[in-house]
């Protein structure tokens, strides 16, 4: 399995939700090594809640020492 040492945090963009109502939202990902891949994804209702929950996420992004794609 491989790990990430170089991650970074995708912008917020609208995005198709493919569960529930299958609908818009908006959403990002944490990005991994040199090509910048989509690690995971996350989407979210409403922009406000897309912005505030990647502010939290980068904090854990950028104190990690590593991130492991499970699966």
């Amino acid at each position: 399995m491989m790990s990430y040492t170089n991650c970074k945090m995708g912008d917020v963009q609208l995005v198709t939700i493919h569960s529930g109502d299958d609908g818009s939202g908006y959403g990002f990902s944490i990005l991994g090594g040199v090509h910048g891949r989509p690690l995971v994804g996350f989407a979210f209702a409403t922009e406000a809640d897309a912005k505030r929950a990647r502010a939290e996420v980068a904090k854990a992004v950028e104190k990690a020492v590593e991130i492991t794609p499970q699966g």
